[in-house]
């Protein structure tokens, strides 16, 4: 089972904040639920494209570990946490 969750981004024609599952900005139709314009799945692609290429590479550094060290205290001798 998988748990989709929602994303926000703004409708290109009034702007205002489409809060919606991230397979609802792919269909090939969807409406602007604020100001009724029709949408097409092209109009969020490159946004789409951007978010799925963000969640693999979270998944793959939750499955794998991350090599890179977080910015945070406590990252060593040298740190700030001495």
């Amino acid at each position: 089972m998988t748990i989709e969750k929602n994303i926000c981004l703004d409708c290109p024609y009034c702007g205002a904040e489409i809060y919606q599952p991230l397979s609802w900005f792919r269909k090939a139709y969807s409406t602007c639920p604020t100001c009724e314009q029709g949408l097409a799945a092209g109009q969020f692609a490159a946004a789409v494209a951007e978010i799925e290429q963000e969640l693999d590479a979270h998944i793959e550094d939750m499955m794998h570990g991350s090599t890179q060290k977080s910015s945070g205290c406590c990252g060593g001798k040298s740190s700030c946490c001495g």
